[in-house]
């Protein structure tokens, strides 16, 4: 039987495997033993993918909801049909109330991201969004991008290794988080590559680590910049880059003086003796790698958080060198998203914040704020949205304030919701779309994130149902409205542009189609060292940025700063008698991706609740028993999760986990409300002032015994049944 080279997306993908198909249907999955990134490793996640395509409740035909909103009744039509009736019913809110007033909502990235754009640019609406890019990898990506022109990640395949790993608010033993697969931090436990972890929240890396930061959450920028005190004034960086390849280091070194080791002691709540031995630990390790995550992205300081951790592995000649913290070979492009189809009097409509990231100043790329988006659909300002297509997006799940997200959605005139189950999100659709998974899927796409190490494909081995790609979607739908995809066809955009462009920067490569791509299963060009001795940084100055002049011409502050989030002990302290717990949401585990999987059985088994993690002091001043349900509670709404005691978790601090639905509790709703941690989060400004990042980490909350075990009895006759 014949075999066929497949990049997972499962995640955000890297893995490559062998997919196994007869009659027309996929048998069998191993992992490719050549694959650049998992060299024969695989997730469960991946591993699932069978199960996942032939699951009985997924969806495999278009559906046109038929009841009320939110009532669970469909019937299913064509796709000619759903097609007909989107292009319509689109075409005349473009013509009767302007492009402006559809918007488009995304996940996590996946393979139509690109082309979620450029579909939005087309159409003509300046409000796309994404539920996760403001909180999740967005501000690191905008920092790499401010500082020196390029994103980096850790150097683990080369032949120098990593002389230490700086991992700061992320978990790469479980979130193979931007293609960085987890095998590859384990790899590094068990050589003995020494670990600095900065994480309230014990874990698999703090247990392993040299030195373990257990910071208050929320004060992640203060210690960062605390840190760089620490190096700049002891003159423990490399003076070589200090003074050949950065810009606005004496100024940079004079805002670091306002954070000397005592006041971040204080705010961060750690010794002061670790902060200056983690300082010193930082300076001696060589080559040092950074490994940072969506912790230090999720509150009002996203931007310059990621701006002044990123500094650290530079100012210490540890960017782009073997072993250290690489930047992105970049070596294919996405689709180009056509931004240029905006007229500047479009652009001005987007309802961005007014954030130098989202608005076009500070970027390149415009960005509508999914919290306000939704919340235009509900107040009419600064003008009415009217329709709404999701791709790929969870909303009531993934969305900060899930009240809030419900009544905007409940709100919309037309709703089109594209998935590969029924969610609770899908519910309050007029017309669902199935979507493909990554064995029906053609596409290349680069990993790390932006091309570190290989370019990987994707290609449609099987179809399953009805079931298409996003993008292909995009473009149907395109030519059905009269507008130009600016291509024909998915293969002309693999060929013509992703493939040729890859060609062009990779000359060894050039000629290559997607036929021969799909024989080859990857590419892996040779990775070069110390780039900007080159050809400078790609930045306004040729310099590595610590003054930025991107946001000093925007009118954000060019150096790194942090300040208090707005709800916090510190700064809500008439808050404490009745929400006296620090809060931490969005840590995730090995079976899920975000709210995906939950239906999966042997995934599911594997952890079947949302865990609920404090110390056992804590839960016992409040009467709760580890095992036991918790209520957890904010001034937005209350939840139910399982209690976990966790040894060494600091007292006073609650974690919850993310993106928990129950589909055994079944149509409409299926628990939506029951556990999701959204429930309890901030979505409403203050955001962060330059990318519009908002808080759902270090928040105040109150928790509760729940004696009601009855999501887990029901669970108990699903998974028996």
């Amino acid at each position: 039987m014949p075999e066929f080279k497949c990049a997972c997306r499962g995640c955000h993908g890297g893995c490559m495997h062998l997919l196994t198909v007869e009659d027309g249907k996929v048998v069998g999955i191993r992992p490719d033993p050549d694959g650049p990134l998992n060299k024969g490793r695989a997730c469960i996640k991946g591993m699932s993918i069978i199960e996942q395509m032939y699951h009985p409740e997924r969806l495999t035909h278009p559906l046109r909801r038929v009841g009320p909103k939110g009532s669970g009744k469909w019937e299913r039509i064509s796709w000619d049909d759903a097609l007909e009736e989107i292009a319509e019913k689109l075409g005349a809110y473009r013509r009767d109330y302007g492009p402006e007033t559809i918007a488009l909502i995304s996940g996590t990235g996946r393979h139509h991201l690109s082309q979620f754009w450029r579909f939005a640019n087309v159409l003509g609406t300046p409000n796309a969004t994404s539920s996760g890019a403001l909180i999740c990898l967005g501000p690191r990506k905008n920092a790499g991008e401010l500082c020196c022109g390029h994103f980096a990640g850790v150097d683990y395949y080369g032949e120098t290794r990593p002389g230490g790993i700086l991992v700061w608010g992320a978990n790469p033993a479980i979130s193979g988080a931007d293609g960085e697969l987890t095998f590859l931090i384990k790899d590094a436990v068990k050589e003995g590559i020494p670990l600095i972890v900065v994480d309230p929240k014990p874990n698999e890396l703090t247990r392993a680590a040299r030195l373990w930061l257990p910071l208050r959450p929320g004060t992640d920028g203060a210690l960062a910049l605390g840190i760089l005190h620490i190096l700049l004034k002891e003159e423990l960086y490399d003076r070589e880059f200090a003074e050949n390849w950065t810009y606005g280091f004496s100024e940079l070194k004079e805002r670091c003086a306002q954070y000397d080791p005592d006041r971040v002691a204080e705010i961060t709540r750690l010794p002061k003796e670790k902060i200056i031995e983690a300082a010193h630990l930082i300076a001696g390790i060589k080559p040092l790698a950074l490994e940072w995550g969506t912790a230090i992205e999720q509150s009002t300081n996203a931007v310059q958080t990621c701006r002044a951790i990123f500094m650290i592995p530079a100012l210490t000649g540890n960017y782009d060198v073997p072993g250290g913290f690489v930047e992105s070979m970049e070596i294919a492009p996405t689709a180009d998203i056509l931004l240029n189809r905006l007229s500047p009097e479009t652009v001005k409509k987007c309802i961005s914040g007014g954030y130098p990231l989202c608005d076009g100043t500070a970027s390149p790329k415009l960005f509508a704020h999914p919290y306000m988006t939704l919340d235009a659909i509900r107040t009419g300002k600064p003008y009415p949205i009217r329709a709404l297509i999701s791709s790929a997006n969870n909303t009531l799940i993934s969305v900060a304030d899930s009240r809030h997200t419900l009544e905007c959605l409940q709100a919309l005139e037309f709703f089109v919701y594209m998935d590969f189950f029924m969610t609770p999100t899908a519910q309050l659709a007029d017309i669902v779309l199935p979507a493909a998974l990554w064995p029906e899927v053609d596409s290349v796409f680069c990993m790390p994130e932006f091309g570190d190490v290989a370019a990987l494909c994707m290609q449609k081995v099987v179809q399953v149902g009805e079931c298409r790609a996003d993008e292909e979607v995009f473009l149907e739908l395109s030519k059905r409205m009269g507008l130009d995809y600016g291509a024909e066809s998915q293969r002309e955009i693999l060929d013509n542009e992703i493939l040729a462009e890859l060609g062009r920067r990779r000359p060894e490569y050039a000629g290559i189609d997607f036929e021969t791509f799909k024989k080859l299963g990857f590419i892996t060009p040779e990775r070069t060292y110390l780039n900007y001795r080159k050809r400078g940084f790609h930045t306004p100055t040729g310099k590595f940025e610590l003054w930025s002049t991107v946001l000093e011409k925007s009118g954000a502050d060019p150096l790194p700063s942090w300040e208090e989030p707005p709800e916090t002990p510190v700064s809500r302290s008439d808050l404490l008698e009745d929400y006296p717990l620090i809060l931490i949401t969005g840590s995730r585990t090995m079976p899920f991706f975000i709210s995906n999987n939950r239906q999966i059985r042997s995934l599911r088994k594997r952890h079947p609740f949302p865990l609920c993690a404090m110390s056992e002091t804590t839960g016992k001043r409040y009467g709760i028993e580890d095992g036991g349900w918790v209520f957890i509670e904010t001034e937005r709404g209350r939840i139910t999760q399982k209690a976990q005691f966790l040894p060494d978790m600091p007292e006073g601090i609650v974690n919850a986990e993310m993106g928990w639905w129950y589909p055994e509790a079944g149509a409409p709703g299926y628990g939506w409300d029951e556990s999701n941690a959204n429930i309890l989060t901030i979505g409403a400004p203050p955001h962060d002032p330059i990318g519009g990042a908002y808080q759902v980490r270090a928040l105040l909350c109150r928790i509760a015994p729940n004696p009601d075990r009855s999501i887990e009895d029901r669970y108990n006759a699903w998974i028996n049944g």
